[in-house]
């Protein structure tokens, strides 16, 4: 199977000249979370994690309006990933895969033979393969078991600093008891951030609590399911993981994207030898 059969074509693309405002905008656009930035030829790329990591750095103590107005005026090259690893229309989706289990890739730009930008594969693609595969392995052979929760009334701006402190992408909601009340991802908190970079109010991003942004829907599975039925249903749902639950509701794992294409990865191998 070659890449672009997979991969999301017209992705967001800013060019070196713009400002980070652009790259606000736009990194929201189809739910890719990202931005290749392009000079003729591509550039770099800048992610959720990027534009987060930068406003958090740089508000430790707070921002007001001057301050939001002087991040967002910034190029875009002071906050991107330089010279990113890309892969060309026709590679293989095995060969990409092992870049981004290896590498610890989140996507991948697409490039054809004149090296243009013609699309991008991220890991939610990738979960498409598993319809084409027999089911061998069940969720808790791939699921996290140590998972981190973030208390309901806990600012926002706190939770997305534990977030990228470690590396998280999401965190289960509790109450004062412990009850799993909601998600957040850093989509969330990134979607509320370009709004207040948009309206200019700091106050909207700055004065929140975790509960306030979450997602109250949450997504569970039997750990005994296929990871396959596991992919389908993150496809399905258009979410990046699926909690682990006890009989009290308490998260006890989590099972997300990047869990299933390193099982993903796994899988093939096992196919090709």
């Amino acid at each position: 199977m070659l890449i672009k059969t997979l991969m999301l074509t017209d992705p967001p693309i800013v060019s070196t000249s713009s400002k980070l405002l652009e790259a606000f905008k736009k990194v929201n656009e189809r739910g890719i979370g990202r931005v290749i930035v392009v000079d003729n030829e591509i550039k770099g790329v800048i992610s959720t994690r990027d534009l987060l990591n930068y406003v958090v750095e740089r508000c430790e103590n707070g921002c007001d309006r001057g301050d939001i107005f002087s991040l967002i005026n910034k190029d875009v090259i002071h906050v991107m990933t330089p010279n990113p690893v890309y892969v060309f229309e026709d590679d293989d989706v095995l060969d990409a895969l092992t870049l981004m289990v290896a590498r610890n890739f989140g996507s991948l730009p697409v490039v054809n033979k004149e090296k243009k930008v013609s699309g991008i594969v991220t890991e939610r693609e990738m979960l498409l393969v598993f319809q084409d595969l027999d089911q061998l392995f069940p969720v808790k052979e791939f699921m996290t078991r140590r998972i981190s929760s973030v208390y309901e009334d806990v600012p926002i701006f706190d939770a997305t600093r534990l977030m990228i402190k470690r590396g998280f992408r999401r965190l289960p909601v509790i109450n004062e008891e412990g009850k799993l009340v909601g998600i957040v991802t850093a989509a969330d908190a990134l979607k509320l951030l370009t709004k207040t970079i948009l309206k200019n109010e700091p106050e909207m991003f700055f004065s929140k609590k975790v509960n306030e942004v979450a997602t109250a829907e949450i997504y569970a599975i039997d750990p005994e399911k296929s990871i396959n039925e596991a992919a389908m249903t993150m496809l399905m749902k258009k979410v990046g993981s699926l909690l682990i639950l006890d009989s009290q509701n308490r998260p006890t794992g989590i099972i997300t994207e990047r869990d299933l294409i390193i099982a993903l990865h796994y899988q093939l191998h096992l196919k090709s030898s």
